[in-house]
């Protein structure tokens, strides 16, 4: 008795959505069946918080930029049918920020990441992040991808191909998989790469990331790199 009550709650909110807005039931369930199918992407802007990871030549945040790129990155998929997910969409670390050192608290948020990642159903998960080293010469993106699920090195690929096709030309990087630093692919079991989009470390390319404009033409890179990964799952 109480499941065709909820039934037929739900089927006279539908007619009555159905007669405030003009739709008919048929297009409204082509729409819910549309973003029921579309795919969905885990968006991991890294860092946050007290955590701010590396700091660029003229005093870039990394966790800024992450966040920044992953939310026109988020932006792009969505224009393009695709749900998203963001483990932050704020300047804020997860898990619990409550415990005693600095220590406990990373490995806190990124379980947090991790558990997110498992629980989340999503097709992918991208991770963004810049790189930094002790020299300033070094420059260009580089991906990493989790060792776990056989998808991820193709995502490496077409995220990469994108990359250097429409921003970074002379980029010879290639692909690595993923070590056992890095905690978020090493428990990834989904498609899962980490972006390293460029050096910090070095003045030129930090001013680059650090411009709206390039970060958007990154996202759209990114985009088109997920979109190419998806059309080779859906042709198997």
């Amino acid at each position: 008795m109480k499941k065709l009550a909820v039934w037929l709650l739900f089927w006279g909110a539908l007619l009555l959505f159905a007669g405030q807005t003009g739709w008919a039931v048929g297009e409204l369930l082509l729409r819910a069946d549309y973003f029921q199918n579309r795919p969905l992407i885990l968006i991991d802007p890294g860092h946050g918080g007290e955590d701010g990871g590396a700091t660029g030549a003229s005093g870039e945040s990394e966790k800024e930029l992450n966040l920044s790129i992953a939310l026109a990155l988020a932006e792009e998929l969505e224009n393009h049918g695709c749900q998203v997910l963001l483990t932050r969409d704020t300047d804020t670390a997860l898990g619990d920020q409550n415990l005693s050192t600095v220590a406990q608290r990373k490995r806190s948020d990124l379980q947090e990441r991790a558990r997110i990642a498992e629980e989340s159903g999503a097709q992918a998960l991208v991770s963004i992040h810049q790189n930094f080293f002790e020299e300033s010469q070094y420059s260009g993106a580089q991906m990493f991808y989790s060792p776990n699920h056989p998808d991820s090195q193709r995502l490496a690929e077409c995220l990469r191909s994108q990359v250097v096709k429409s921003l970074q030309p002379e980029n010879r990087r290639e692909s690595k998989e993923a070590g056992e630093g890095i905690y978020l692919l090493e428990q990834c079991r989904i498609p899962g790469v980490l972006v390293e989009c460029g050096f910090l470390s070095n003045p030129q390319e930090a001013g680059k990331l650090a411009d709206p404009q390039y970060q958007r033409s990154l996202a759209q890179a990114l985009c088109r790199g997920i979109q190419e990964f998806l059309e080779g799952e859906a042709q198997g």
